[in-house]
């Protein structure tokens, strides 16, 4: 049951490589300002090392940090003061109950949901594509609105982890590299429709995202 080949060994494994991503992600996103490239980075791993089962998760997340932590220093900073700004808003007109009041909530729910939106697909496509921030910021608009039934389910689950955290705190260990792992299920798929068709025996056709 413990040799290296045994379908325990292999879970055990992955198990093992879904959580150091996660870890990995919260540690270097503590600074806020470097979420984004941290996201980014996690996500790379998670796709590389785990679903396709190339390289070490610790040297392809630092890999993908350096490479990103510039390009998303901008977008992490207005990610936060947006969010922050949308919370204090929710949290004011629910504090402050009236008929006005809620029809904001749900006006400002939305807005949640759009900047929440964003992101499931920015830093996965970050992580792929190398885009300018106005490119990367069309495509992610384009894959929200294309894939709205994904987008829907991922910041759902986005915000249930969340409530499941502040719930039960040990918990922030374990569920961002499940989250992860969960996105890049259907993420994968969708980065594989945005790559161009090479042939299987060419050298590109051999690196690890077509494989």
């Amino acid at each position: 049951m413990f040799k290296s080949d045994t379908l325990f060994a292999k879970f055990m494994n992955t198990l093992c490589d879904v959580l150091l991503t996660g870890l990995l992600w919260l540690a270097f996103s503590i600074p806020l300002v470097t979420a984004g490239a941290a996201t980014t980075a996690a996500y790379y791993a998670m796709s590389k090392c785990v679903r396709h089962n190339a390289g070490y998760v610790f040297s392809e997340f630092w890999h993908s940090f350096k490479q990103n932590i510039k390009a998303t220093i901008f977008t992490s900073i207005l990610f936060w003061v947006l969010l922050a700004s949308i919370a204090f808003e929710i949290y004011a007109v629910w504090i402050y109950r009236s008929n006005l009041n809620d029809a904001l909530f749900v006006i400002l729910a939305f807005a949640a949901f759009i900047v929440s939106g964003f992101t499931v697909y920015a830093c996965p496509v970050l992580s792929r594509f190398d885009k300018k921030t106005f490119e990367l910021m069309k495509t992610t608009a384009f894959l929200f609105f294309k894939f709205l039934p994904l987008t829907v389910l991922a910041v759902a689950v986005f915000y249930a982890a969340l409530i499941a955290i502040y719930l039960m705190p040990w918990a922030i260990l374990v569920i961002p590299g499940i989250y992860m792992w969960l996105l890049s299920l259907p993420m994968e798929k969708i980065l594989r429709r945005m790559m161009p068709d090479v042939p299987e025996d060419s050298e590109e056709g051999q690196k690890w995202y077509y494989q």
